[in-house]
């Protein structure tokens, strides 16, 4: 009896959310028209959103056994070990299902909605009365902006962007090594290109999540990024646009999702993901700076030139973390570039920062010096000067083993220092001493 309460419960929360759903959908913009009917058989809008939600309620209620498959297929997926291993399973399954009815709810409204839009996108017989229950249902559960909706219901506006069953995506069947029958001398299968309907449907739900903020900051951001890997869906449902326009309302946790989006449309749109990374780097959450920041190493392998405007700007940042950031990729310089390296050092060992001073001295010097013993650009000198005591033990360090290869130009740094900043010197003389007795009797 417990394990019928809790799924009594689960179906009552269902029935209810799928007719907030349908008429948030249908209230919220104009419903897309369906990329697949037959001439003999031409789709017949809804009237209103109370006829549609009647019809969807319907079906659901008479489909009593659809909603155990479900139920179970969700059930499978995700019940804890712990309600299995309980003493009565049944009981601590019921009492899982009535705590987390809203979820579970939700995650059968996302298969309703794959069901209903699998019979639509049948391109042998498209039943166009499910287009419209199963495309308001999946705007509907978008709108709500869970991280459900999210994750579970992309595979879906891909499918609508194909005008496919959720099944025949051009991925979902692509042989590989995963797959026993893989041959490696077998052909590529050729990807078939988004249907023209698809693709407006497609993006007429695009448009409706941008209506609501709840959607648009939780939603969309994640499926623009997920579409910006797809070189024939970014180009027809204008993803580089949709991101740069959505940067102007980006929060705290979205912004590197768009940052994300425009590193991902590098390779087939590399103008339009620079003004978006440079929109980015500009941006006035730290969020989405820190992530510019972070991936410098990435566009740097494609776009050298540019990786170093960019990070020429995040160094003049005002948040401290994204100047750390940015010094981290100028160290990884010396070992590529020494020309891009040192004035770009010079600069941030004078700034102030210590942690981004630490990060030139412990991911750029060493292999600086390994270049230019002499360090005739005396970046030794001003990281010394620069450092804090625990930075000061590496950069000695260092100038310990410039002594072991260059011995004039290890006098000519200590002179320099002393010169510089006397009151460190002796400090410094202290250091040398208890690393090289050697080089502290070659400075008497």
């Amino acid at each position: 009896m417990a394990r019928r309460e809790g799924k009594a419960l689960v179906w009552q929360r269902t029935n209810e959310r799928l007719g907030e759903s349908i008429r948030d959908a249908y209230d919220t913009a104009p419903l897309p028209n369906p990329p697949l009917e037959l001439p003999d058989f031409p789709a017949i809008p809804p009237r209103d959103s109370e006829s549609l939600i009647r019809q969807a309620a319907g079906i659901f209620t008479v489909d009593r056994q659809g909603f155990e498959i479900r139920l179970v297929e969700i059930i499978d997926t995700i019940l804890p070990d712990y309600v299995k291993r309980a003493i009565d399973p049944e009981e601590a399954e019921s009492r899982w299902l009535e705590k987390n009815a809203d979820e579970i709810a939700e995650r059968i409204l996302v298969l309703i909605a794959r069901d209903w839009l699998t019979s639509a996108l049948d391109e042998h017989s498209p039943d166009t009365d499910r287009w419209y229950l199963g495309v308001s249902l999946l705007t509907g559960v978008a709108l709500f902006g869970s991280e459900i909706a999210r994750n579970e219901c992309y595979p879906l506006i891909e499918s609508i962007a194909y005008a496919v069953t959720p099944s025949s995506l051009p991925y979902s069947n692509t042989p590989g090594r995963h797959q026993l029958a893989w041959d490696p001398d077998g052909s590529v299968t050729t990807l078939f290109p988004p249907h023209p309907s698809g693709v407006m449907a497609a993006t007429a739900i695009l448009d409706t999540l941008s209506l609501r903020d709840i959607s648009a900051h939780n939603v969309l951001p994640r499926w623009l990024e997920n579409l910006s890997v797809s070189s024939s869906l970014s180009s027809v449902l204008d993803i580089s646009n949709r991101v740069f326009h959505g940067l102007n309302h980006a929060n705290s946790e979205s912004a590197p999702t768009y940052v994300n989006a425009g590193l991902q449309l590098l390779p087939n749109m590399p103008e339009e993901a620079k003004d978006i990374l440079e929109a980015c780097s500009e941006h006035s959450e730290p969020q989405a700076r820190r992530r510019v920041a972070e991936s410098l190493p990435r566009i740097s392998s494609e776009y050298p030139s540019f990786a170093l405007t960019l990070a020429d700007r995040l160094l003049k940042d005002e948040d401290d973390s994204v100047v750390v950031l940015t010094a981290t990729f100028v160290g990884s310089l010396s070992r590529t570039s020494s020309e891009d390296f040192i004035h770009r050092a010079s600069n941030i060992l004078e700034s102030g920062n210590q942690k981004a001073v630490q990060r030139i001295v412990e991911s750029g010097l060493r292999d600086y010096l390994s270049q230019d013993s002499d360090d005739s650009h005396a970046l030794l000198v001003k990281a010394w000067i620069n450092s804090s005591e625990l930075g000061r033990s590496r950069v000695a360090n260092l100038i310990v083993e410039q002594f072991k290869v260059n011995p004039k130009a290890f006098l000519q740094t200590c002179s320099e220092v002393q010169h510089l900043d006397s009151n460190s010197n002796s400090e410094l003389l202290r250091y040398i001493e208890m690393r090289s007795l050697e080089a502290r009797s070659l400075l008497n």
